[in-house]
C-alpha cells in the first residue's frame, strides 16, 4: 500500500468518524471487563418543566415549577447500577465501600426495617440479592469512585446525572405525575415490594426505554439539595453544599421501603453524602463521544494535511536531511515495514524510560532510603519508633492500575485531595480517606510515576486549621508502605 493511498484511507476514515461522532447510536454498551456490560440509552437534548404543579397528588414544597433547557446529549444508564456490575468494579480494584471500612458497618435490612450493624454491606444488605438487583448500602462517593474508574475503564466520562438530567429523562416527554399508569406497573414501594430489591428491568420502561425510576432504589443524584433558584435555568447543577439544615445530597425515585408518594418524576429527596442504606443505589450518566478517539483523530488530520502536495504539482518525494546532497534521489527504501515501525517505537519508549529513570535519580532533592528488603512489621516498627512529621505520614504503593494509600489513623474518614501524574496527564480528585488492610486503592488506569496527596478543610492533627500533604515519586527503593487499617468509626443516619 503505498503512503498516499494510506493518507487517503486515514481521511476518509477520519471523515467517517467524524460523521458517526455527529449521530451516536441510540444504545451503547459500556465494557467492564469480563463479560460484563452497561446498557446505556441515548437522551436528546430539550427543555421540560422541572418541578410538580399544585395539584399534583403527593407534591412537596420543594418541587416548585421552573423552566429548564439541557443543551448536550447524553447517555444514561437503562437500569440502575447491579450488584454484578459492582461486583466486577471491586474485583478490578479492589475497592472497600464506606461501610466495609467503617466499624458500624452500613444501614440493612432488619424485621422490615433499617438497622445499623457492623455486617450490613452491599453483600450483605440483610435480605437475598443475585446479580442482577440493584447494588444497595453504597454511599454517592462510592457511587463516585465507581464511576471514576468505569470513566477509565471505557473512555467514556461517566458520573452522576444531575437532578435536571435524572428528571428530564425519566418524564421521557411526560408532564404527569408518572410516566406511565398505573403506578403499580412501573414502581417498586412499600406496599408491594414486600421490603426487598427485586432484579432490574421487570417494571415497564418509559419511553426512552429507562426502567426502574420509580425505585427499588433511591439513587444519588450530582447536586447538593436546596429550594430551585427561581426562574428558568441551563443545565443547572447545585455546586452550594449549605443550602440545607446540614450537607446533603440529593437522591431520586423512592425506593422499595418507601411510600407510593414518593414515585413520581418531581419527587426529590435528599441524604447525607455518607448514608449507606440498604434502599440508596445509583444509575449513571457518560457522554455521547470517546475520549480514546480524539487523539487519533487530531494525529491523524495533522498528518494528512503536513503531507498534502499543491493540486497543480506532482509529488516528489523530499531528501532527506542526512542525505548526500549531489544525490537528486534516494532509491526507495524496502523492507522497513510494520515490524521495523513497532521495533523503532519500542528502542524510543524503552531509551525514555530509562532516560527519564536516570533524570529522576540525578534530580532527587531527598536522600535515598535503605533499599534493602524490610517487612511490612518492620516497616511499622520503624515509623512507630520514629514517627516522620504529620506531613509524611502517608505512604503510596504503586501497582500497573493505579495506587494505595496508607496513612495515620487520624485521618480516616477525612476529605482529603491527590494528584497523579500517569504518563503525559495529571488526574486529580478528592476523595473520603478510607483505606482496608492493603490501604485505599485509586485506580487510574495505568502505572503512575507520582503521586501527592493533602487534606480538604484542614482537620487532621493538632491544629484545626491545619493542611498537610505527602508526595512520592515512581522509585523502587520509596515503594514500601507502612500498614494502617484503622477504620472510621462514624455512624450515618437513615434517610427516613
Amino acid at each position: 500500500m503505498t503512503r498516499r493511498l494510506a493518507l487517503s484511507l486515514a481521511f476518509l476514515s477520519i471523515g467517517a468518524t467524524a460523521v458517526a461522532q455527529t449521530t451516536p447510536p441510540a444504545e451503547l454498551k459500556l465494557n467492564l471487563g469480563s463479560g460484563v456490560t452497561i446498557d446505556m440509552m441515548l437522551i436528546q437534548p430539550g427543555s421540560f418543566v422541572q418541578g410538580s404543579p399544585v395539584t399534583e397528588v403527593g407534591r412537596e414544597d420543594d418541587e416548585r415549577e421552573r423552566p429548564v433547557s439541557l443543551t448536550k446529549a447524553y447517555y444514561m444508564g437503562k437500569y440502575p447500577v447491579t450488584r454484578g456490575q459492582f461486583a466486577r468494579f471491586v474485583a478490578a480494584t479492589r475497592y472497600r465501600t464506606e461501610a466495609e471500612v467503617g466499624t458500624s458497618g452500613g444501614f440493612g435490612i432488619e424485621g422490615g426495617k433499617l438497622v445499623q450493624r457492623k455486617q450490613f454491606t452491599w453483600r450483605n444488605p440483610g435480605f437475598a440479592q443475585t446479580d442482577d438487583h440493584p447494588v444497595v448500602i453504597v454511599t454517592a462517593d462510592d457511587a463516585k469512585a465507581f464511576c471514576q474508574w468505569l470513566s477509565k475503564q471505557s473512555r467514556y466520562d461517566c458520573q452522576l446525572p444531575t437532578e435536571a438530567q435524572w428528571e428530564f429523562a425519566c418524564r421521557a416527554g411526560t408532564t404527569t405525575a408518572h410516566y406511565l399508569e398505573p403506578v403499580d406497573a412501573v414502581a417498586w414501594h412499600r406496599g408491594n415490594s414486600n421490603a426487598t430489591t427485586h432484579p432490574v428491568g421487570q417494571k415497564k420502561p418509559n419511553g426512552w426505554g429507562l426502567h426502574d425510576l420509580y425505585g427499588p432504589v433511591w439513587q444519588w443524584c450530582r447536586d447538593w439539595y436546596g429550594l430551585y433558584p427561581a426562574g428558568a435555568a441551563t443545565d443547572p447543577l447545585q455546586t452550594n453544599r449549605n443550602l440545607s439544615d446540614k450537607p446533603r445530597q440529593v437522591i431520586r425515585g423512592g425506593s422499595f421501603m418507601s411510600d407510593v408518594s414518593h414515585s413520581r418524576s418531581a419527587e426529590r429527596y435528599r441524604n447525607d453524602a455518607k448514608s449507606r442504606n440498604a434502599d440508596n443505589g445509583f444509575r449513571i450518566v457518560c457522554a455521547t463521544t470517546n475520549r480514546a478517539v480524539a487523539p487519533l483523530l487530531k494525529a491523524e488530520a495533522e498528518e494528512v494535511t503536513t503531507t498534502k502536495t499543491s493540486p497543480t504539482q506532482p509529488h516528489s518525494p523530499q531528501p532527506s536531511k542526512t542525505s548526500n546532497p549531489s544525490h537528486t534521489k534516494q532509491p526507495e527504501k524496502k523492507g522497513f515495514g510494520l515490524f521495523g515501525m513497532i521495533a523503532a517505537i519500542f528502542a524510543s519508549f524503552v531509551g525514555y524510560k530509562f532516560l527519564r529513570m536516570f533524570i529522576g535519580i540525578l534530580s532527587r532533592p531527598h536522600p535515598r532510603i535503605d533499599a534493602s528488603p524490610m517487612s511490612g512489621q518492620e516497616a511499622a516498627a520503624r515509623f512507630a519508633s520514629s514517627p516522620p512529621p504529620l506531613a509524611q505520614r502517608f505512604a503510596f504503593q504503586m501497582t500497573d492500575s493505579g495506587f494505595y494509600i496508607t496513612g495515620p489513623a487520624a485521618a480516616v474518614g477525612s476529605r482529603i485531595q491527590y494528584s497523579a501524574k500517569v504518563g503525559d496527564r495529571v488526574l486529580t480528585d478528592d476523595i473520603t480517606f478510607s483505606p482496608g488492610p492493603q490501604g485505599q486503592f485509586i485506580f487510574t488506569g495505568a502505572r503512575p510515576s507520582s503521586v501527592s496527596v493533602q487534606t480538604m478543610g484542614g482537620v487532621i492533627g493538632t491544629s484545626a486549621a491545619e493542611n498537610w500533604s505527602s508526595s512520592f515519586d515512581d522509585d523502587p527503593t520509596e515503594r514500601r508502605r507502612r500498614s494502617d487499617s484503622s477504620s472510621s468509626r462514624s455512624s450515618f443516619p437513615s434517610a427516613y
